[in-house]
């Protein structure tokens, strides 16, 4: 059972919550009652509810035993992740200002039945933490040291295109369908930083970012790890992915990717490990813009491909994955590339009568360590991949014998390090 809960008076600070002998026995009306700027501080227990946030307020739980379970079924619904407002979101935010610390959002309430299993658990919540962005933006949204658990679509979701910072949060189990994201940015600016994700269809991700950084995050067994898509499409500055370690993909998962960027995102000191691909870039919609990966270390030991080219260390195209083609544009720097199938794989789509719109794929990689891979680097016709400078396993370079890689297609590798970097 619940414990109770107390706003206070208006001017009244903090307003707590207790087991007993407080004014109010839910969140939502110690919400409602509180005055805006009011920190209300929720006691360990159980509390039954779909929160609606209305105005500006902290609430502050006391750990892991404060713990949130919706109180509504409804984790499948459509169209879009609050299906015109029916979804069963634990957590609705709909105003500036809010801070969410020191709780468990547990998207399993025993109570409720809802016929959907994932990991074990009957699914009842459709999001977590989201925003409210059918009425508006809502700006510096904090969710910090909060866990959420077991829910179908997102587990915390910046989608109103406003600021926010997620920080020292742990997310697992969304995996409700293949569109499941853990934490996610639509159109806004913020940090996501010190979380841990696991077991999620895609880990952490923004769309039409105005400026994200992905800072010192820790992911396992998700299809993807980190990836940013249309980067400044909508304004604002280029992402940065620093400092993450993302390891034990399922098969065919992703580490860190940049899709159809406007502004050229840093990819820099993150490790994946597991991965069947460990970075990738994809055509960039403003030529000339594509990303930077710089002292990123990513090992395919364990890697799992059901594709026929295996698995990429650096897997870099034009293909925008059904919305046609883009010019790639990356660099490479300071890496450490081993124990892929292919240690770095370019290609482009050429012009053709059938596909007029080709897209031109030019790489520039040098100071980067690619070793003990099946193949070392590989360019496919008409990409430019200058690859000069890079340690190729041994001091002989490309077309030494031993454990030297091999170097294929387009790929322009002299002179190579023969020293590592």
């Amino acid at each position: 059972m619940a414990g109770l809960v107390f706003a206070g008076p208006a001017l009244a600070a903090p307003r707590t919550v207790c087991g007993s002998g407080c004014a109010f026995s839910s969140i939502q009306t110690a919400i409602e009652e509180s005055s805006p700027g009011a920190t209300i501080t929720i006691a360990a227990g159980t509390y039954l509810e779909n929160v609606v946030v209305t105005k500006p307020v902290t609430l502050k739980g006391s750990g892991p035993g404060t713990i949130i379970e919706p109180a509504v079924a409804n984790p499948v619904c459509g169209p879009g992740s609050l299906c015109e407002g029916a979804a069963s979101n634990i957590i609705l935010v709909q105003a500036d200002n809010v801070t969410i610390s020191g709780m468990k959002l547990e998207g399993d309430n025993p109570k409720l039945t809802s016929g959907v299993i994932r990991n074990g658990k009957e699914i009842d919540a459709r999001n977590g933490i989201i925003t409210n962005h059918l009425l508006g933006t809502y700006n510096n949204l904090t969710v910090s040291k909060v866990t959420v658990a077991d829910v179908y679509l997102r587990g915390i979701y910046a989608s109103s295109g406003g600021t926010f910072d997620f920080t020292h949060d742990a997310v697992e189990n969304v995996e409700g369908s293949e569109e499941s994201i853990a934490i996610f940015d639509f159109e806004g600016a913020g940090v996501v930083s010190h979380d841990t994700v696991t077991k999620a269809n895609d880990a952490i991700s923004a769309n039409w970012s105005k400026g994200t950084q992905f800072l010192d995050n820790k992911i396992s067994d998700s299809g993807s790890g980190i990836h940013t898509d249309n980067n400044g499409g909508s304004g604002g500055t280029a992402d940065l992915i620093q400092g993450n370690k993302i390891s034990a993909c399922p098969v065919n998962g992703y580490g860190i990717f940049v899709f159809a960027p406007y502004v050229s995102a840093t990819v820099s000191d993150n490790t994946v490990s597991g991965c069947a691909v460990g970075l990738a870039a994809f055509g960039s919609q403003v030529s000339g813009q594509g990303p930077t990966f710089l002292g990123n270390k990513v090992d395919g030991t364990g890697a799992s491909s059901s594709e026929p080219g295996g698995t990429y260390g650096a897997y870099l195209t034009t293909d925008l994955l059904g919305y046609g083609y883009g010019d790639l544009n990356a660099t490479l720097s300071g890496n450490t590339i081993e124990h892929f199938g292919t240690g770095m794989f370019v290609t482009q789509t050429n012009p053709s009568p059938e596909q007029p719109a080709g897209g031109q794929a030019t790489v520039n990689a040098s100071n980067n360590t690619i070793q003990s891979d099946t193949a070392g680097a590989a360019g496919e016709p008409g990409t430019v991949v200058n690859a000069q400078n890079n340690w190729w396993g041994c001091a002989a370079g490309p077309t030494g014998a031993g454990k030297c890689e091999s170097v294929t297609g387009t790929v322009a590798y002299t002179p190579w390090l023969t020293t590592k970097p």
